[in-house]
């Protein structure tokens, strides 16, 4: 990935039409802008859950429910290894910005730019007991990816959460009652989150707090 310092950028369109950094053929999923004083928030953010995470798995175990926490310390280790910025969830395609230029937003400060090759791969990522990245397949069904892995305990049966390059999340349904056809685009990440009955009362958000960092990650 290469990544570029920006400062005195007035405008998203300015940045993305003038900007030499942005000249050829760019995967434009794969760019993202990110703030020096947010990345630091996402980071820190990034700790306090991974410290969250620690104390589930220290209460499961003191519970005797050590598979569960088995899960837990796996996903922690997942979202340990993440590299996490402070994104700023806006189009960055310079096709999108001139179609739509109400989305145009002006900007002040420090900003870095990084910008990813298109991949040929998805990620699939939490309770699962194989995770990791897997080869795109245009047209495959998001719970083909799925089909034959095994779920560790306390894992969502019935939903995951679809995270596309751009940060955009989606609920799809994975179950085979309520399954629906929903496709995953090169780049995108694949979060299977922990069932709400495995988890205690003080932590039944931990899903949406996972999500939300994943929003902030830098694209692969």
């Amino acid at each position: 990935k290469a990544s570029v310092t920006l400062k005195n950028v007035p405008t998203l369109d300015s940045l993305v039409v003038d900007n030499p950094a942005l000249q050829g053929n760019i995967w434009w999923p794969g760019v993202a802008i990110a703030e020096q004083s947010a990345t630091l928030l996402q980071q820190q953010k990034q700790q306090q859950l991974l410290a969250r995470l620690t104390a589930l798995s220290s209460i499961l175990r003191q519970k005797d429910n050590a598979s569960l926490a088995a899960t837990v310390d796996s996903v922690r280790a997942q979202l340990a290894e993440l590299k996490i910025i402070g994104r700023q969830l806006v189009p960055l395609d310079p096709d999108v910005i001139r179609l739509h230029p109400e989305l145009d937003r002006r900007l002040s400060g420090e900003y870095q730019l990084y910008i990813a090759a298109e991949p040929r791969s998805v990620r699939l990522f939490g309770a699962l007991a194989s995770y990791g990245k897997r080869d795109f397949s245009p047209g495959k069904d998001v719970s083909d990816y799925l089909t034959g892995l095994q779920h560790l305990e306390g894992a969502e049966r019935d939903t995951a959460w679809l995270i596309n390059p751009q940060g955009e999340v989606q609920s799809v349904p994975i179950a085979y009652w309520n399954r629906r056809h929903n496709e995953m685009t090169p780049g995108s990440l694949l979060f299977l989150g922990f069932a709400a009955s495995a988890l205690p009362d003080d932590f039944k958000d931990i899903n949406e707090q996972i999500i939300s960092l994943l929003t902030h990650r830098m694209p692969d």
